[in-house]
């Protein structure tokens, strides 16, 4: 009797031990996490770049020798800052900052896929002087966000690392962090479906 009493006993407090989990709003812990590494850093007394315009400048060079695609760094890029309350700058009118961008893959080893790291920095600069084109005003603020294991091509991982950078603009971490992200966080869905919207109507119009 008192054998059965131990097997009718653990799934009884097991299931009990589930309903208090979420119950207690830990539902969460069913979703996959992405680990995003952070590195921030701000200027001292740098105002937030929220209410900001904007304008995007890649390096020649990391697009050269980069099989990233430029527009969908862009469109995911753009749909982070404006979630973020920044917008880009009209055509012929000089935006408040300059975010200049790099991205990449860096692999310490091309034999092991968890070495693989793809990663977005973000380097804002000031245009004090009303400029056009991209000066060398002081930098205020910059965040590199990168995954490691990344096993497809950085485009799919875009969507994260924009969201995620562009939430720490402004921001100081002091030191990398390590920040898990839920597979559903409506940040990052909000980037990606704004960023697909963006290009599909692009290539819409580039049919016509």
């Amino acid at each position: 009797m008192k054998f059965s009493r131990r097997i009718n006993f653990w799934p009884v407090a097991w299931l009990g031990l589930g309903a208090a989990l979420l119950g207690g709003g830990c539902k969460d812990f069913l979703v996959a996490k992405h680990k995003v590494i952070v590195d921030a850093i701000s200027a001292p007394g740098a105002p937030k770049p929220a209410g900001q315009s904007y304008r995007l400048v890649a390096k020649k060079s990391v697009v050269a020798a980069s099989q990233v695609k430029l527009p969908v760094v862009k469109a995911c890029l753009d749909a982070a800052l404006v979630h973020q309350g920044l917008y880009e700058a009209p055509a012929n009118v000089p935006s408040d900052i300059f975010i200049e961008i790099n991205y990449g893959m860096d692999a310490a080893s091309k034999i092991d896929p968890a070495s693989r790291e793809g990663f977005l920095e973000l380097s804002a600069r000031a245009n004090h002087n009303r400029t056009l084109e991209p000066s060398n005003g002081e930098e205020v603020w910059n965040v590199r966000t990168a995954i490691a294991g990344l096993a497809g091509p950085l485009e799919s991982a875009m969507p994260l690392l924009a969201a995620v950078g562009v939430s720490y603009a402004g921001m100081d971490t002091h030191a990398e962090a390590a920040v898990m992200v839920p597979e559903n966080e409506p940040a990052v869905i909000d980037v990606r479906e704004t960023a697909i919207k963006a290009l599909s109507g692009k290539t819409a119009d580039t049919k016509k």
